[in-house]
């Protein structure tokens, strides 16, 4: 018998997304906020809806 297509597809094969890795992402996100300009004040303040809208309106 053949492996069906809905079989290669369970979610048991797909990797799992990591709280390290976001962590570091945030933390990549905040470095070229401040590199962007933005205060590091500020930048403790936000949380990481905020950071994503920042990255994306400054385009840094």
């Amino acid at each position: 018998m053949r492996i069906r297509r809905a079989m290669r597809k369970k979610t048991l094969r797909r990797p799992i997304k990591k709280p390290a890795l976001k962590r570091r992402r945030v933390m990549e996100q905040r470095k070229r906020l401040e590199g962007a300009g933005m205060s590091a004040e500020k930048l403790i303040h936000m949380d990481t809806k905020q950071i994503r809208a920042a990255i994306r309106a400054t385009g840094a």
